[in-house]
């Protein structure tokens, strides 16, 4: 059989040799199974020590730079209590690998004269970082924005700590005049402005399963009146901020999506409720415009004739374009039946004209071997360059990726190594083309990963079996082994070019943090590894994602410019394709050919 030049696309050994133990280029670092953003030490908490830091965030600047937030509810040293809460600011430079401290962000109080903000004290939880797409009115593209939640003092805390200084918090309490707010900077995140309030709301009157329940002694008429999560986005030149808002509200009108506010929200039965609506912007006006019902949630008789919506408390929204030209809102719903529900509308200012409940997420339509998409709240989805949407929720580590981008398009489930976690963060990285992710873990532990979902930056090589002339690829397959093919391993030798989706048959040769390289497929990212993690003699290779700091293999130059990938687990053992259409696996030094591979772009 007729044998390649070795290298031969790659002007010689040398130039694969370089091109290879590179990743994608030679400013790229990679860290697939991450570390530690932030523990919380012994200082205390503000509210239950195992929420104390929750809801990262980030996004990435022109620059490069990644920028991520978090709420951190520890005690303010100087005031005893909620008064002067910041939320930190870490960044990374080097693609999500590494993160840093870089900032703090105070609330309106502490930033600005304006008689506007001396109410707002603490700036507490839940940020969204967003990075201007164009010019925005007077601001301008690629400024770092920053919504937050922002309150005045905890009174509950408050008033428990007087009466007993031992006592301790085990849930969140009962702050004040509860805001959501907009901040910016132009400097990368090292310093930050007021720049106005969004939106207003009143009392917290607890959260997170204390809802209603931890009241403090100051809020006399007992208001649940908080505002959270807000999401921002540019459409049609206005900056867009979605939000959750507790307020009560007896309905809206079925024209405009406005909201009719009750008239005794400050002192009434709260109905305990949850709304979502957005405002808009032109980035010049004094206010922001008149809040727009995004999900009613259901209707909730308060007796006496009145009727208030926000039943099934409709919560944490995202919003995305799909690719046939519609708009994807995610969100979790806890009324009942799937607490993970999504709506589809023509046009993202008007969610209102459907469905006041929405449908669960499991009805949409997933892959052979794929399950449905995940549930248990806090739903996250992102665009990717091209159109593919990628989703995650706080039921599941995995995430969904629909490819073709559509509302009707099908989802496929992929392995990440970063855990389960509620509000977990998904940011599409530019200059790797893979998705860092940021997680809460054990108590008030934020992580942070990075996954490959195919198509990522750098050179894609085909790696050619001396002995067979054929290629590595997936059997066509683009998801992990034990998802795709039913847990059966499935990288194998083929013909070049016969597979019907021809990015499988291409892999990344990326080096892992602490030495060795992995294979990364083009399709999807999954690494070609030993599939029962043992390395012994006749064990098979499969798609798997890559959880490996060391690598699955030692690259091996040959005296003619062949490579060799030598087991990293057991250096007996190599990479091994025996015959035409072969499942690949280990197998002791041989010198046929089966173990020689020519690498071409």
């Amino acid at each position: 059989m007729q044998r390649r030049k070795p290298a031969r696309a790659l002007g010689g050994a040398v130039a694969a040799a370089s091109l290879l133990l590179i990743p994608a280029s030679s400013a790229q670092a990679y860290n697939p199974t991450g570390g530690i953003l932030y523990q919380l030490g012994s200082e205390p908490c503000l509210k239950g020590r195992g929420n104390c830091a929750v809801y990262p965030k980030s996004a990435q600047l022109p620059s490069g730079r990644l920028i991520a937030s978090f709420e951190k509810s520890t005690v303010v040293p100087a005031s005893g209590s909620a008064d002067g809460q910041t939320l930190p600011v870490h960044k990374s430079d080097d693609h999500g690998t590494t993160w840093q401290p870089l900032s703090e962000v105070k609330a309106p109080a502490y930033l600005s004269d304006d008689p506007k903000y001396p109410k707002y004290t603490s700036n507490w939880t839940n940020p969204y970082l967003y990075t201007l797409p164009q010019d925005v009115g007077d601001l301008k593209q690629g400024t770092l924005l920053l919504a937050s939640v922002v309150s005045g003092d905890d009174y509950y805390y408050k008033e428990h700590k007087a009466a007993d200084p031992n006592w301790t918090p085990s849930n969140d309490g009962d702050r004040r005049d509860m805001a959501i707010a907009l901040y910016s900077s132009t400097d990368d995140g090292a310093t930050w402005k007021i720049l106005n309030v969004v939106a207003t709301g009143g009392w917290q009157g607890g959260s997170a399963g204390a809802t209603g329940q931890n009241i403090a002694d100051a809020n006399t008429n007992k208001q649940v009146d908080p505002l959270r999560e807000p999401y921002l986005m540019v459409y049609k030149g206005k900056l867009v901020c979605y939000y959750s808002d507790e307020n009560d509200y007896t309905g809206f009108n079925a024209t405009t999506g406005v909201p009719t506010l009750d008239p005794a929200n400050d002192t009434a039965k709260d109905s305990l409720g949850q709304i979502l609506v957005h405002k808009t912007w032109d980035g010049r006006s004094a206010q922001w415009g008149s809040p727009v019902v995004d999900l009613a949630g259901l209707t909730e008789d308060m007796g006496g004739g009145k009727s208030e919506i926000g039943g099934g408390r409709p919560g944490m929204t995202n919003v995305v374009r799909t690719t046939d030209g519609k708009w994807l809102l995610p969100y979790e719903y806890w009324g009942g039946g799937a607490n993970t529900r999504y709506r589809i509308a023509d046009n993202p200012l008007e969610f209102f004209r459907g469905s006041a409940t929405g449908e669960g997420v499991a009805s949409l339509p997933v892959d052979t071997g794929s399950r449905p998409l995940a549930t248990g709240g806090s739903p996250v989805v992102i665009r990717l360059p091209g159109g593919r949407l990628v989703y995650n929720a706080a039921g599941s580590g995995n995430v969904w990726v629909n490819e073709s981008g559509r509302s009707d398009g099908v989802w496929k489930e992929y392995q990440t190594t970063s855990r389960a976690g509620y509000s977990r963060s998904l940011q599409y990285v530019e200059g790797t083309g893979r998705i860092s992710i940021l997680n809460n873990q054990g108590t008030s532990t934020l992580a942070y990963a990075e996954v490959d979902l195919g198509h990522s930056d750098g050179a894609y090589v085909q790696l050619v079996n001396r002995r067979t002339d054929q290629v590595i690829g997936t059997g066509g397959r683009t998801n992990d082994a034990n998802i795709g093919n039913g847990d059966v391993p499935d990288v194998r030798l083929e013909d070049a070019g016969s597979a019907a989706n021809p990015d499988t048959q291409y892999w990344h040769v990326v080096t892992e943090p602490q030495g060795g390289v992995t294979l990364l497929n083009k399709s999807g990212g999954r690494a070609a590894a030993v599939w029962t993690g043992n390395a012994t003699a006749g064990q098979r290779i499969g798609q798997w994602v890559d959880n490996s700091p060391t690598g699955s293999w030692n690259l091996v130059k040959t005296a003619d410019g062949f490579f060799r990938l030598q087991s990293a687990k057991n250096t007996s053992l190599y990479l091994t394709g025996t015959s035409a259409g072969a499942p690949l696996t280990l197998q002791t030094s041989v010198s046929d050919g089966s173990q020689e591979w020519e690498l071409v772009p």
